[in-house]
């Protein structure tokens, strides 16, 4: 898991996904982010899309045989969803810097006539 982007100045939150046997549930904690204006959620086939813009930076730095320093000010993660989802009746909450994001699961259920 790679925990930031040299060019792009990302970070990847901390996820977690439910399954139950209707819905997908996914929790993201979602540090320095204060609004839910500044999140954005995509579903894109088989997977969630996130993006959120913190309102303050962090800082990451290293000292040793080699200096290194970053400064993160956006968080972006793809979560591969474990089964169909109906992305239309996709609801999300933000609060208290928690995103929760439920996805109902798309059942595709067929009568089979027996002879």
């Amino acid at each position: 898991m790679c925990l930031y982007d040299p060019h792009g100045g990302y970070i990847e939150p901390l996820v977690e996904v439910r399954e139950t046997g209707k819905e997908i549930e996914i929790y993201v904690d979602l540090p320095f982010v204060e609004d839910s204006k500044d999140v954005k959620v995509e579903v894109l086939d088989d997977e969630l899309e996130i993006t959120a813009a913190m309102r303050r930076s962090v800082r990451w730095e290293r000292w040793g045989t080699y200096q290194r320093f970053q400064a993160f000010s956006q968080y972006r993660t793809r979560i591969r969803l474990p089964g169909d989802v109906d992305a239309q009746n996709a609801r999300a909450t933000f609060r208290n810097g928690v995103l929760k994001v439920v996805l109902p699961k798309r059942i595709n259920k067929v009568k089979v006539n027996v002879e």
